[in-house]
């Protein structure tokens, strides 16, 4: 029993100290996570050795993790590929240290999904995540008004880059938008998890990231649509049933109201000049009108990314490797380097092929259909933290679409994290 407490509150701290360095983007940092996550699993292989047997839960999403390290691994073997290199990949170190970093994410997706198991954990883990998500956007606000005082290098809390800063921050508002809408909590606690989610919202806004907020956009919308059954299914008898359906399209329509009003007041807190300049930014940027005749925007590192993919169709040019393999098809001056494509499902395919995205794929439609899967639990808190989990996963898996937040390392841990409370059965397989 206390290695399981043990466990279960180291995880809570990886949690919370993960962005503290600049989300953990830099090697040193990246390391320090990975070395902390093998430190726990080491507890945990402790723990089996002296019980005799491994407290493991069975989840599927694990599989698409184990898929991926195999493709790094295929990447790095000395197979050959032509053009000099002795692999697949454009370069070796860095897909070996990708891979090292797949294995500490699956560790701690399995610790998580392991030993963050029955409902007290589970709320407390949500408490953790939220407060974490809260004092990030706080600070985030306060650097705006009174000046770099914390994490010089950062405009956004912890964070270097605004989009990586609302990325972070939408996974929370999902959490607390879950137990919102779950009536699961007494009035003070509803005051107060409305209270974060604004706090959050407002960092959001604050970023001025368009891709946080059409994601958080979409969050708000998708909560309000999966909160439909959700009534639906807890409501008593046929008789009252068709009231009901009624109170839920106007609860949900509220919901969606409430959302937008929190957003809108949140942008007029905090100022939407920002957020308003990048706005009217976006169509020089999608028609490339770049100065000086440099041509640097996502449409252009997308074509070239596409181009890249289509000599490099099947299983990629390595995991990590993406920079290096990228120069021979940026088309720009090569004043600015090109390091990610600033889309994650183009990367992945980039990165591992027409099998990674499969595997990316695969993922995605497990994590889904089982998330639904476990919100129909009768248990009204833990339906509420699946559905919260659900939509802050759906917020980053929008928000990736125009950004690499699944590449920053705390963002990544949060996605595994909410992934597990998403799809835990809250069962254990030993051996």
């Amino acid at each position: 029993m206390i290695f399981d407490k043990i466990i279960f509150y180291a995880l809570l701290i990886l949690l919370a100290l993960a962005p503290l360095p600049y989300g953990a983007v830099e090697a040193w940092s990246t390391a320090l996570w990975e070395l902390c996550v093998f430190a726990v699993a080491m507890i945990w292989a402790a723990q089996a050795a002296i019980e005799g047997r491994l407290k493991i839960a069975v989840n599927p999403l694990a599989l698409p993790l184990i898929a991926l390290l195999g493709v790094a691994i295929v990447q790095i073997l000395p197979v050959g590929s032509g053009g000099g290199r002795q692999t697949i990949s454009y370069d070796a170190y860095v897909t070996s240290q990708a891979a090292i970093k797949i294995f500490a994410s699956l560790c701690f997706f399995l610790l998580f999904t392991t030993f963050v198991s029955d409902d007290n954990r589970r709320y407390l883990a949500v408490n953790v995540i939220i407060a974490m998500c809260v004092l990030i956007a706080l600070v985030g606000i306060g650097q705006s008004y009174i000046g770099k005082m914390l994490w010089q290098r950062g405009a956004y809390g912890p964070f270097v880059n605004r989009n990586h800063f609302a990325g972070f921050l939408e996974m929370g508002v999902g959490l607390a938008g879950g137990l919102i809408i779950g009536r699961v909590v007494k009035q003070l606690m509803l005051a107060i998890y409305a209270s974060c989610a604004l706090a959050m919202c407002a960092g959001i806004a604050l970023s001025a990231s368009r891709g946080g907020l059409l994601a958080l956009g979409a969050e708000i919308v998708f909560l309000a649509i999966i909160a439909i059954p959700n009534f639906i299914s807890s409501r008593k008898s046929k008789d009252s049933l068709r009231p009901s359906r009624a109170g839920i399209l106007l609860r949900s329509a509220a919901a969606m109201i409430l959302g937008f009003a929190a957003l809108g007041g949140a942008t007029l807190l905090v100022g939407s000049e920002g957020l308003i300049q990048n706005i009217t930014q976006t169509g020089s940027e999608i028609e490339s009108e770049s100065t000086s005749g440099e041509r640097f925007s996502r449409r252009e590192i997308w074509s070239s990314t596409s181009q890249l993919i289509k000599d490099h169709p099947y299983i990629g040019v390595g995991l990590g490797a993406y920079q290096f393999a990228y120069t021979r098809y940026d088309q720009s001056s090569g004043a600015q380097r090109v390091e990610q494509s600033h889309n994650d499902y183009l990367q992945i395919v980039a990165d591992a092929g027409l099998v990674g995205g499969l595997i990316a794929l695969a993922f995605l439609i497990l994590l889904f259909v089982r998330g639904f899967s476990a919100a129909q639990s009768r248990n009204m808190e833990n339906r509420a933290i699946t559905m919260g989990a659900l939509a802050g996963c759906f917020a980053i898996s929008v928000h990736s679409f125009v950004e690499f937040n699944l590449q920053i390392t705390s963002n990544a841990q949060l996605f595994l994290a909410l992934a597990a409370l998403a799809t835990s059965e809250h069962k254990h397989y030993e051996e």
